[in-house]
């Protein structure tokens, strides 16, 4: 049997993948751009969902100055305590002001002073109302932590996959903004599925009402159940992951750990719109579609891709993470 190419980045995977079907990579290259879901929030605005609804008692976001203006608007329009103080580490994705909002301005005043605590990560976390288990998971992690590093070992930790802990894209819409300690963590599902239910049935009637007025129940149907119940959809899926920003989503039945292909897609075209994707991984993202969708079946071995049996390309973050898996299918997935 033949080797696999060893693959440390997108472009090795682009060379690796030299031999796709021309006509399959032609139709992914437009599904990695398509863009299909009609957003009714940011990808990463669960977090405020949360907070409207009463489940979270602290919003933290790192604005840049352009920013600041609209969000105090914003907020102070719905009766919300602010603070803002200076992020502690400085560097190209943490430039910024934190802007923390809350229901409780005692709260607000406790995560400013706990911001500027070097060994703040645990504090800051009950805080921001986080479960426990998820921070020291993140915590034991040797630093400088990863994400790709927090899936794997929540990956080891899960028996089921709940899809609504699917965070492996953070441009697609997540229920949960922390990463979990498993795929099927009580604590994070139990709030995932708040948080949807608040977003399908009163999320909008929210925005709309008065302040402190007790908004009526969406009407069925409304846009922000249907953006639920598409999301639902796309995190659903198996997601074949070969580098953060690689990924494939996969349907399909798993027989013996072995993921029989129905279709597959670039993970990439259930981003936001705004969200961008570089080329490299763009071209990577719809190679390794492309080469799936071909196939009869899949399956990941020691960070290798297995094709129809073949060894495809290995690479160190390479898994198949089966969250579109029945209970008895996703305990025997490897």
């Amino acid at each position: 049997m033949p080797s696999p190419a060893v693959c440390a980045s997108a472009q090795d995977l682009i060379a690796a993948l030299h031999f796709v079907d021309p006509a399959r990579l032609a139709q992914a290259r437009v599904e990695a751009t398509a863009r299909p879901l009609a957003y009714a929030l940011g990808s990463g605005e669960a977090d405020e969902v949360a907070l409207f609804a009463g489940l979270k008692p602290l919003l933290r976001q790192v604005l840049p100055a352009a920013e600041l203006p609209a969000a105090r608007a914003r907020f102070g329009r719905l009766g919300l305590a602010l603070g803002e103080t200076s992020h502690r580490v400085s560097g190209p994705s943490t430039g910024g002001t934190v802007l923390f909002v809350g229901r409780d301005e005692r709260r607000v005043r406790e995560a400013i002073a706990c911001e500027a605590s070097a060994d703040h990560d645990l504090e800051l976390g009950r805080l921001l109302g986080y479960p426990r288990c998820c921070v020291e998971a993140y915590l034991e992690l040797p630093p400088p932590r990863h994400n790709v590093d927090a899936f794997h070992r929540a990956f080891a930790a899960s028996r089921q996959f709940a899809p609504r802990l699917n965070c492996l894209d953070l441009s697609i819409f997540h229920f949960i903004s922390w990463l979990p300690c498993s795929f099927d963590c009580a604590t994070s599902k139990a709030w995932a599925d708040a948080v949807a239910h608040h977003l399908t049935a009163r999320h909008g009637q929210f925005l709309g009402g008065a302040r402190g007025a007790s908004p009526p129940p969406c009407p069925p149907g409304c846009r922000h159940e249907r953006f639920v119940a598409e999301v639902d959809l796309a995190l659903g899926a198996h997601r074949l992951l070969a580098f953060e920003d690689v990924q494939v989503s996969i349907t399909g039945p798993l027989e013996d750990g072995v993921l029989e292909v129905g279709r597959a897609w670039p993970s990439a075209r259930d981003r936001h719109p705004q969200a961008p994707l570089n080329e490299q991984a763009r071209e990577a993202s719809a190679r390794l579609a492309a080469l799936v969708a071909r196939a009869r079946g899949v399956f990941v071995r020691d960070g290798a891709l297995f094709a129809d049996g073949v060894p495809i390309f290995q690479a160190r973050d390479a898994r198949l993470f089966p969250f579109g898996a029945r209970p008895q299918e996703a305990s025997r997935a490897g």
